[in-house]
């Protein structure tokens, strides 16, 4: 008879209260175990003793066989108890396990009868196939002896017959006991019996298009796990599944050899077979070769076919997609995208990659001299000037086919010099000590003589009205030819208007114009309290319209100075706010503006629509500006910069 003791002690220390950030007592368990002798030896008189059950994370264990012996050890060797006084005696004892752990300890005691008569137990076992076990009862008995075996997976029997088979159905270890009970008392035996039931396997696959494979592994015997080699270095899954099904798709068309793997439930045996398939995989194929034209905000795209595509994407990189293989997109705002062209076959394979493009496109001109350029003056496609930081004249075309002009030997060059434009297509330089008209030679013809004025004076402005007569401005004073427009007011900029046959000027210091018939030098002032702090750059345009620069933005006013628009942070979106540098028109009625060396468009018509250009470097630090008309409303901007890319195309 079994008795237990369980020996437990609880410490409860109490100090104050507790706080509410106390961590929770970790919970402890008092040990359990149990044991049994395996086998008494009735020959040697040595039992074998083991645990059976334990837990509650034991540390030590003690062994007292009741003989006055112990042992400190999870599993004792066999043990020797003393012969009984008479040879068909016997003896008792109490075997007592004591185990603990930090909880405590616990003690299991067992009794034990030593006896040479107790039957010798023991059996032997074969296998005659992976389930099926013949067993053989060796027991040794001097007396009628009753049987029990337990077959560990369950089952049990008094079978008396000395050999017989027993079947398993699982795949794993069994422990097999057999308890012999005689007249002397009972004696036990066991034996670890592994089971490995060998398992088949077999498949079947189907194919379908797209290099598609369907495969199902479910006929197979005896397996539980599955992996499969695909024959082109795949092996799917990476770990054996119980999964007995798969899909794959193969990225190449060609013949491979599938080989499927499968493993029993105890993992203690495997097998294989393999098959081969032919498949066609509708692969996709690459092609980024792509183009495009634009005029401003506005793209045709093209790329070419992809082989096997059913479906094309653009992504433009402004949230805008297109489905076209050819598409058309307007950009809302000039800046820098990433646009994504994408292709699709009918088994979804994708092909995809990403460029970068600059809204509007824009270049710097080929073969473009190393130098800076302060300004820009457009006549056509084929004749462009700019005039060099390094005193030089250079004239190119929009293929980058540059030529330098030497500027007049009377110029005293500096970042004054000014490049002018007349309406008869004639390219004039003035500066210090010079204005000149460049001949089709390339030489120059000085007209510096004419104006009457001092070698040291700069010409600041200019203007040639309808009889070639050369008008200048040089220290805020007007010239009709070598004549002094006597005038209290300084002015700041001279144009000349061709419908009217007037001279303009603006003045830094009044609220208003001033104009001067080309056949008199009587003076006429006009008021205009929309040329806020004085007017500086004065353009005209081809319908009579005048352009003015102010403190504030622009102001265009008609041939009467009356006021059509100004163009100020008020009305284009807060951009336009202080005193251009330089600005021109196209012929969409579009104003091209320089503003602390970044550009804006600015649609006359619609200003709240202006944007700003200048979204990198390149387009940055800009010192010049000039469009270039073409046939229609179809116009190019030409920039000039005093440093870096210095000649600059915006189509």
């Amino acid at each position: 008879m079994r008795n237990l003791l369980l020996i437990f002690l609880f410490l409860l220390l109490l100090s104050g209260c507790k706080k509410f950030t106390e961590a929770p007592e970790k919970k402890c368990f008092i040990p359990y175990v149990d044991f049994v002798a395996d086998h008494i030896n009735p020959t040697t008189l040595e039992v074998s003793f083991s645990v059976t059950t334990s837990n509650g994370n034991i540390t030590s264990y003690k062994w007292d066989f009741g003989d006055g012996t112990t042992f400190n050890g999870q599993n004792p060797p066999p043990h020797k108890y003393p012969a009984p006084a008479s040879p068909n005696g016997s003896s008792h004892y109490k075997v007592k396990l004591t185990v603990a752990n930090d909880c405590g300890e616990a003690y299991w005691t067992q009794d034990v009868t030593i006896s040479g008569c107790l039957p010798d137990t023991k059996f032997s076992y074969k296998y005659l196939n992976d389930s099926t076990v013949e067993f053989t009862n060796q027991t040794k008995t001097s007396s009628t002896t009753n049987y029990l075996w337990n077959f560990g997976d369950g089952t049990t029997g008094t079978n008396s017959q000395v050999t017989f088979t027993h079947v398993y159905k699982d795949d794993k270890p069994f422990t097999v006991s057999l308890k012999a009970t005689n007249s002397c008392g009972e004696n036990n035996y066991t034996e670890t019996v592994a089971v490995c039931r060998k398992p088949e396997a077999s498949q079947t696959i189907s194919t379908s298009e797209c290099g598609a494979v369907s495969i199902n592994a479910g006929a197979s015997r005896n397996a539980i796990k599955y992996q499969w080699d695909f024959g082109n270095g795949t092996v799917l899954p990476a770990t054996p599944s119980t999964a007995s099904t798969i899909s794959y798709t193969y990225p190449n068309s060609g013949t491979y050899t599938i080989k499927l793997k499968v493993f029993n439930a105890a993992g203690c045996d495997s097998a294989s077979t393999s098959n081969n398939v032919t498949v066609t995989s509708s692969s996709l194929g690459s092609n980024s070769t792509w183009s495009y034209t634009s005029d401003d905000l506005d793209f045709n795209f093209t790329r070419a076919a992809i082989p096997n595509a059913v479906s094309y994407k653009w992504n433009f990189g402004d949230g805008s997609t297109s489905t076209l293989q050819n598409p058309t997109h307007s950009y809302a705002d000039p800046g820098a995208y990433t646009i994504t062209l994408s292709a699709s076959n009918k088994c979804g394979a994708t092909y995809e990659f990403s460029v970068p493009i600059s809204v509007p496109h824009y270049n710097t001109l080929n073969n473009t001299p190393a130098t800076g350029f302060q300004q820009v003056i457009a006549f056509s496609q084929s004749l462009i000037y700019f005039l060099g930081t390094n005193g030089k004249l250079y004239k190119t075309d929009t293929s980058g086919n540059w030529s330098t002009i030497n500027l007049p030997t009377g110029l005293a060059f500096s970042s004054a010099a000014k490049l002018f434009k007349d309406q008869n297509n004639n390219l004039w330089i003035y500066g210090k000590k010079e204005v000149a008209k460049l001949n089709s030679n390339g030489s120059w013809s000085s007209y510096f003589s004419t104006t009457g004025l001092g070698n040291n004076v700069t010409i600041e402005g200019m203007a040639i009205d309808n009889n070639n007569v050369l008008w200048t401005l040089a220290d805020g004073v007007l010239r009709k030819g070598n004549t002094r427009i006597n005038s209290a007011v300084t002015f700041s900029s001279v144009a000349y208007a061709p419908g009217t046959n007037r001279i303009w000027l603006t003045s830094p210091s009044s609220a208003g114009l001033y104009y001067i018939n080309t056949n008199s030098t009587q003076l006429n002032p006009v008021s205009n309290t929309a040329i806020v702090g004085g007017g500086d750059e004065l353009k005209i345009a081809p319908n009579g319209d005048m352009y003015m620069t102010t403190s504030v933005g622009i102001v265009k006013t008609n041939s009467l100075v009356s006021t059509v628009s100004s163009y100020t942070s008020s009305n284009t979106n807060g951009l336009i706010s202080g005193r251009p540098s330089s600005f021109d028109f196209d012929a969409e009625g579009n104003l091209w503006v320089l503003l602390s060396g970044q550009l804006y468009k600015v649609p006359t018509n619609n200003s709240t629509n202006t944007k700003k250009y200048s979204f990198n470097a390149d387009l940055s630090n800009l010192a010049s500006i000039s469009v270039l008309d073409f046939s229609g409303t179809d116009s190019d901007i030409l920039l000039s910069k005093t440093s870096g890319n210095a000649a600059i195309k915006i189509k």
